[in-house]
Parts: C-alpha cells; sequence; structure tokens
C-alpha cells in the first residue's frame, strides 16, 4: 500500500464516487480505480461496494477509511 492509493481509496469513500472523487484528486477515473482495486487486491479486502450510483465502504473499508483519515493527517501535518 503506499500512500496514493491510501488518498485515492478515502476520497472515494468520502464523495460517494469514483467520478467525483477523480475530479477532486484532478487524476483520470481510470487511473483513480485502477489504484483502488491494486489495495483491494494487495489488502485482499473488497473496500468499496460498487453500483450504478456509486460506492460505498464495505465493512473493512469503513475500518480502513477511519484509519487512513488518521494516517493521512499525520501525514499532512509532518
Amino acid at each position: 500500500m503506499d500512500l496514493k492509493q491510501l488518498e485515492y481509496f478515502v476520497r472515494v469513500a468520502e464523495l460517494g464516487s469514483f467520478t467525483r472523487a477523480a475530479m477532486a484528486l484532478g487524476v483520470a477515473q481510470p487511473a483513480l480505480s485502477r489504484q483502488v482495486r491494486l489495495l483491494e487486491v494487495e489488502l485482499r479486502q473488497t473496500l468499496l461496494a460498487r453500483n450504478g450510483r456509486g460506492a460505498v465502504p464495505t465493512e473493512a473499508g469503513a475500518l480502513l477509511l477511519e484509519h487512513g483519515r488518521g494516517i493521512l493527517h499525520q501525514v499532512e501535518r509532518a
């Protein structure tokens, strides 16, 4: 896991949409989706339940979201 993947996941989870997250981050939506998927493969967990209306964190995703926000906040402070 790298910080970029974590940041991408957190933004998608917070905004509930890969499209909105890609716009907010200034990256292409396919690249964002690919990085989140690689994170899921690495962790062997489905982090986001994807549907036609967006994405919502799974139980595992909710845990990572909570910790991920703290990690990103600490990195920002450093």
